[in-house]
């Protein structure tokens, strides 16, 4: 499709407007925008060839001379070199760091683990205590139990010990009413005795 001379140039003048604003690959949105309109059909392909012609321009202006390429590539292969030496200095002294490091680790492992064992002896001696601690534990409870056995069992024969006391208190209260009743029916006798004899004088 053939476009017009005056429509092209006006597409051209507002991506060159665009491009001069600081965007440097303006769509053919932003084109037709600037524009106050236009038809997509003709700004594409315009565009199409302005955006080639951007790149063979941009392509001629960064073209190097061959002086300055040729300085350049000796530049960078001497910095090359330079960046593999340091590199070589840098990769032995990592190297002898981590060596270093490694070292430090280890030891300080060796120290742990040195650490961890002399905790663990000592934990088996606390078990080993508490063991002893629990057995004797057992054996007082064993003894108390048995003390507490044997306190259950004097303080039952002494409940019986005591109810033999009031029963022989209890006799015994018994037995001096009787005596004294005795010792009344006695004397009564011993009156009656003496009235007897005194009677059998007289009548003698």
């Amino acid at each position: 499709m053939k476009i017009k001379a005056d429509i092209k140039d006006k597409i051209i003048a507002a991506a060159n407007a665009l491009a001069g604003e600081g965007n440097d690959n303006p769509t053919n949105d932003q084109v037709r925008e600037r524009m106050g309109g236009g038809s997509l059909s003709h700004i594409s392909p315009v565009m199409r060839e302005w955006r080639e012609a951007r790149k063979a321009d941009v392509a001629a202006a960064l073209e190097m001379p061959a002086d300055l390429r040729k300085a350049i590539e000796t530049s960078a292969g001497q910095v090359w070199t330079t960046a593999s030496k340091l590199a070589s200095i840098t990769v032995d002294t990592v190297r002898q760091e981590a060596e270093a490091a490694i070292t430090a680790a280890t030891a300080e492992r060796d120290e742990a683990l040195g650490e961890v064992g002399r905790l663990e002896a000592r934990i088996g001696e606390l078990q080993q205590a508490l063991a002893d601690k629990e057995k004797a534990l057992q054996q007082a409870q064993t003894t108390v139990d048995k003390e507490r056995a044997q306190n259950a069992k004097l303080a039952s024969d002494n409940a019986a010990l005591v109810t033999r006391v009031d029963e022989r208190d209890e006799q015994l209260k018994g037995l001096k009413a009787e005596l004294k009743d005795a010792r009344s029916d006695t004397k009564a006798l011993q009156a009656e005795l003496v009235e007897i004899a005194r009677t059998s004088r007289q009548k003698k």
